[in-house]
């Protein structure tokens, strides 16, 4: 069961929305121990992490993650997900299923993501 760490910005309902994809992919072992929200300058918006693993996951190391990977990885969009301003970093256990990640999660991300890349998209807008 997922658990949320450190949601920032999210609205509790993405915030359970991403919990539940979690929980989802990870019935077809997907593995997935944290979601990472970020823009692609690196500016943490929220992170999901799974419950067994939280004591495993340092904070410190998944800040470095959203602020500095997150800038790299708007240039190698490896699951279609890293569109214009956010950028979204999962990891998963050692030996996860890769095609419950790709085949159910990512797409599902993608769906419930959609309205905070569009306000995120708005707001950062020139006038």
């Amino acid at each position: 069961m997922a658990v949320p760490s450190n949601s920032f910005l999210l609205p509790k309902t993405l915030q359970t929305c991403i919990e539940e994809i979690i929980d989802t992919a990870n019935l077809s072992q997907a593995g997935i121990r944290a979601v990472l929200l970020s823009t692609t300058e690196g500016v943490p918006l929220g992170r999901v992490v799974s419950e067994p693993d939280v004591a495993t996951l340092h904070p410190e190391l998944l800040q470095m993650m959203e602020s500095v990977l997150a800038p790299a990885a708007k240039q190698v969009p490896v699951l279609g997900m890293n569109k214009l301003n956010q950028v979204v970093t999962l990891l998963c256990k050692p030996g996860s299923n890769l095609g419950a990640v790709r085949s159910t999660a990512a797409p599902l991300l993608r769906k419930v993501l959609e309205p905070l890349r569009s306000t995120l998209e708005k707001s950062l807008k020139p006038e």
